[in-house]
């Protein structure tokens, strides 16, 4: 099955869509590479979408023709990890794909309309903290691993990340 769909500016109504998406994909795809007492403790963390991404105005959907929010991501010039980035340098932020959608390149045109206004901001280069899940497809879009770390989600709850990185030409 084929799906049409368009990628858009986010926006701050599609809070609840957005979430709902995070909120499917996370559960279903996480579990083969982290284990279920960290997922109990890590997904009511990382499911729920930010408003400041979603009015960052470098954040997008994928909506299908249908209007369901079927993938998500953008970039920032914050980092997720350390505040402020480097001159030159993005970070890419929560990209999910619907489960039922994936393999169907919603996650490399969100990329790269990313990456295409990343570069008309003048960034150099882009930044992930990729899941343990998704460095697969990172690294097939270019991206280079520097490193696992464990990000602090909350006192006690500490999630594996890999730190990728990729120069955009």
């Amino acid at each position: 099955m084929t799906i049409d769909y368009k990628i858009r500016l986010a926006s701050s109504g599609d809070a609840p869509a957005v979430t709902r998406l995070f909120r499917q994909s996370y559960p279903d795809l996480l579990p083969r590479d982290y284990d279920a007492a960290l997922l109990r403790a890590a997904l009511p963390l990382i499911t729920t979408a930010q408003p400041a991404l979603l009015t960052s105005g470098t954040y997008y959907v994928a909506e299908s023709d249908t209007g369901e929010i079927v993938g998500a991501g953008g970039w920032t010039d914050i980092s997720p990890s350390r505040g402020v980035a480097r001159a030159g340098e993005g970070h890419m932020r929560h990209v999910a794909v619907h489960p039922g959608h994936l393999r169907r390149g919603i996650a490399r045109a969100i990329l790269a309309r990313a990456e295409t206004s990343a570069r008309g901001f003048g960034l150099e280069r882009l930044k992930c903290l990729s899941t343990l899940t998704a460095e697969r497809f990172y690294a097939s879009v270019g991206f280079q691993r520097l490193g696992v770390i464990d990000l602090t989600l909350a006192p006690g709850v500490h999630f594996p990340a890999v730190q990728m990185e990729r120069v955009l030409a």
